[in-house]
């Protein structure tokens, strides 16, 4: 059995500035010697190349076969190489290859493209086979290494997995994680997912305790592949100290929970707890009357993992899905696969588009003289509205053949549609594409609003360019004025001011809500801006409600940083307000000074929830250590925080981002 304090200390011992060496050694030898050939089978030749030249280690702290040689780039050359490339951002359906293997799918497909009998169903069956068939062999030689090393039990299961179905607990595990591991960092791509995990892996946990092994076992083999789950992305941000691969700070969610949580459920969260690392994510998807026990467990783990595990409301997500029109068993098994980012499992790839909410609302609020909310509402609604058409326009027009067969070369193989219809995953033709449409700013623009009319609709102090005209000299001379609405009752503290922000929220809705797009496409909605509020500032001009020029907006669902004055319980109050029933994706982060304990937090969320709120993830911030943290960084290196839809490593951010963290509201409860 391996090792989880040797894999852990592995990961902070790599090299974030390396490379997936042999992969970029032999991906651009293989670009020039393949520039010629442009027939079907291109890239998943590549791939077979790749994998039949890539060395298989295995080191004596491994739970499971299957790890990457790093090491950093040499002198020109390209790294990451995008020869091989997928768009990520997806579940596979891992059930089905736990079921069946990789022969089954292929038989499934080599039937199907009989069937069909055209040209491009030969084509992708012909692709299928070279892929699948290359994965087999790259793993029988795992499989004769485990063996040469007296690892039995895993040379049993690289015999058979992922080739053929899983026969136990450990060889599914192994089996996914070969299948994850191939993906993120041979292919490459950010954020594939775990899908529905609990689900899928509860008949191998229940076949196991039959067999004689403990729970114990069984959650430290679980904390094991967890612990690989780290070695994809290292310690790197996405944003700053940037790794050199294309799986560059991946985020890998576990997803658990739901209509029916388990025993299995809970088991997961036990070994979350014994891994403690910045991945995978547990993402919960909570429907607070399924299992009493299940949710006691939830917020025992969340008192300890704090930020590397976040709660979605369940069951008000499943109702938006099916008020869109998703069949309710579609609906049912949703997933989250980064960040905040919504698909609809193993049946989609999804997209995502931060539309520029606070840029839009200032040309609106500068281009005509209004003469009440309503009206500005009105052109900001369709201001919006074509912003986001264009956006899906571009999208809808803009899937390639070409790059979807680059695409193709495992990702096709794991999604349900492909295996069907034997076309490739990411062409925009499988039966569900994914659009996240997400608003940055939404506080922002509501304080705005709250602020013009009271200074210009209501007490008519200012006419409407006069207002305007000192708020594009960014507040210059009116520095009394500034310090008067800094002053205000903001969104935030349960009080009528809300009602504004809601506004903004509903006008951002029905300006997605109007979009027109092709039947297969679906736009998920919801108030997120990752990092957007802090990165985007620079370039927006001053804000009605006393925002000056490069000065940070709203983030994601939360108040302007330091507006919200009153308790926890009216913050929460004021955010169950906004119209989440008729969102899919967001977030909103809650920082507390000290450590909260599970059955607080749980009447927290419960109540939360039950007033209409929609996700919740929280930190718990020692504002000294994080001070300490910017000056010693080496004294820190295992330090997470939460830093929007996942958890982070402190010493990797940029400065303007530790800032920001530091600048979040921290409650006391």
């Amino acid at each position: 059995m391996g090792n989880l304090s040797e894999l852990k200390k592995l990961v902070f011992e790599s090299d974030n500035n390396a490379c997936f060496i042999e992969r970029e050694r032999i991906l651009n030898r293989l670009e020039k010697e393949m520039a010629d050939y442009n027939e079907p089978d291109k890239y998943a030749i590549i791939l077979s190349k790749l994998l039949s030249e890539a060395s298989t280690p295995i080191f004596d702290c491994d739970y499971f076969a299957g790890r990457v040689v790093e090491a950093l780039p040499e002198e020109n050359m390209a790294a990451p190489s995008e020869l091989l490339c997928s768009v990520g951002h997806m579940s596979f359906d891992y059930e089905k290859l736990l079921k069946v293997g990789l022969k089954g799918i292929l038989t499934e497909i080599k039937a199907n493209a009989k069937e069909k009998g055209d040209f491009d169903s030969v084509s992708f069956a012909k692709n299928a086979e070279i892929v699948i068939m290359a994965i087999k062999n790259y793993v029988q030689r795992y499989a004769n290494e485990a063996r040469n090393r007296g690892l039995l039990e895993m040379a049993k299961a690289l015999d058979h997995v992922p080739y053929e179905p899983a026969y136990d607990f450990f060889s599914a595990l192994q089996s996914i994680w070969l299948i994850h591991m191939i993906a993120s960092c041979y292919v490459g791509a950010r954020d594939y997912a775990f899908g529905r995990f609990d689900e899928y892996m509860l008949p191998f946990y229940e076949k196991a305790l039959k067999n004689g092994k403990t729970e114990s076992e069984l959650t430290e083999i679980l904390a094991g592949f967890f612990m690989k789950t780290n070695e994809i992305c290292g310690r790197g941000t996405h944003n700053y100290k940037c790794k050199p691969i294309l799986s560059q700070a991946s985020k890998q969610y576990i997803n658990i929970g739901g209509e029916n949580p388990n025993v299995f459920s809970s088991v997961v969260l036990e070994a979350a707890k014994l891994n403690h690392m910045a991945q995978p994510q547990i993402t919960v998807l909570l429907k607070p009357d399924a299992d009493e026990e299940f949710t006691a467990n939830v917020f025992t783990a969340l008192s300890v993992l704090t930020d590397k595990m976040h709660i979605y409301h369940y069951s008000q997500i499943v109702e938006a899905l099916i008020n869109q029109g998703i069949e309710k068993e579609i609906a049912k098994e949703f997933t989250y696969s980064a960040c905040c980012t919504f698909d609809l499992n193993y049946h989609s790839f999804r997209l995502e588009y931060f539309t520029p909410v606070p840029q839009i609302f200032l040309s609106v609020f500068h281009h005509n003289e209004y003469s009440s909310l309503r009206e500005l509402l009105a052109d900001f609604k369709a201001a919006l509205t074509e912003e986001i058409q264009n956006y899906v326009n571009r999208t809808q027009d803009g899937f390639c053949e070409e790059e979807a067969r680059k695409q193709f070369v495992l990702d096709s193989l794991l999604l349900s549609d492909s295996t069907v219809e034997c076309r490739y995953a990411c062409d925009g033709k499988a039966k569900y594409n994914v659009l996240n449409i997400f608003c940055p700013g939404v506080a922002t623009i509501g304080d705005s609003l709250m602020v013009l009319d009271k200074l210009v609709f209501k007490e008519m102090r200012y006419s409407y360019s006069e207002f305007a005209e000192i708020v594009k000299n960014n507040y210059q001379n009116h520095e009394e004025l500034l310090e008067e609405i800094k002053g205000y009752t903001m969104f935030g503290n349960d009080t009528e001011i809300d009602r504004y922000t809601v506004l903004a929220g509903n006008a951002f809705l029905d300006a997605v809500d109007a979009v027109e797009h092709r039947e297969n496409h679906y736009l998920a909605a919801g108030f997120y801006s990752l990092e957007r509020e802090n990165v985007w500032a620079a370039e927006i001009g001053a804000t009605p409600n006393g925002r000056r020029k490069g000065e940070p907006f709203s983030e994601n669902q939360s108040p302007t940083y330091g507006a919200d004055k009153n308790s926890i319980t009216a913050l929460l109050k004021s955010l169950s307000k906004l119209p989440f029933e008729r969102t899919v994706t967001g977030g909103l982060n809650l920082t507390f000074s000290q450590r909260i304990s599970p059955e607080i937090l749980q009447a927290l969320v419960i109540s939360y929830f039950q007033m209409g709120g929609f996700h919740i993830g929280i930190s718990v911030i020692d504002r000294k250590t994080l001070e300490d943290a910017m000056v010693n960084p080496n004294k820190y290196k295992s330090l997470t925080v939460r830093l929007y839809g996942f958890s982070e490593y402190f010493i990797s951010l940029p400065k303007w981002q530790q800032i920001a963290i530091l600048n979040r509201t921290e409650y006391c409860v």
